[in-house]
């Protein structure tokens, strides 16, 4: 089946109740994935979970919960289709700059950095609103041509945002510019 993950810390700004709205609409509507749920609560979500159990679709989730070590992440990144993103506000994610290496298909609620994004690497959707979540998520699971370039398309941004180890480097070298004009000065 199909896999879409959600990982970090999971906090209530992150949207993971609107997650499973979503997912449980998807299901009784007949669409057939799972949920990967990877990353330590600082919330409850036991009762998100027996919802999902309740609802019938226990085994459809993936759950590796608690603190995640970088093998395992990348396990659960590399087994994913499709990254969600249905945060309710956002300045800046390291998770999403994660994720882009790894040429997935993402969708991501409409704010903060995600805002700006270009729709041809990011799904977005409104955000706090867990029928656009299901109606984004819906598209892009059912289509993998779509996936297939949002995942190109996610490669692309990367190159352009660049890695840490860019980000590392211009660093020093500023430092180094302006040591060496204090020094000359």
């Amino acid at each position: 089946a199909t896999r879409v993950l959600f990982f970090g810390t999971i906090r209530p700004y992150k949207g993971f109740d609107l997650l499973i709205e979503a997912c449980l609409a998807l299901w009784r509507a007949g669409h057939v994935f799972e949920l990967a749920v990877a990353g330590k609560a600082f919330m409850p979500i036991a009762p998100l979970l027996d919802r999902v159990r309740d609802a019938g679709f226990g085994e459809r989730l993936v759950l590796d919960l608690g603190f995640l070590t970088e093998q395992r992440l990348d396990a659960h990144l590399r087994k994913s289709a499709i990254i969600a993103f249905p945060y309710r506000h956002i300045d800046s994610s390291g998770a999403f700059l994660s994720a882009l290496h790894y040429g997935k298909a993402m969708v991501a609620s409409r704010v903060g950095m995600f805002a700006g994004l270009d729709e041809g690497a990011v799904s977005l959707c409104a955000p706090d609103d867990a029928g656009a979540l299901a109606q984004a998520l819906v598209m892009v699971l059912a289509d993998a041509g779509m996936r297939s370039a949002l995942g190109k398309g996610a490669l692309t941004m990367r190159a352009r945002v660049g890695d840490w180890e860019a980000a590392a480097a211009q660093t020093v070298s500023v430092y180094e510019q302006a040591s060496e004009r204090v020094r000359q000065a």
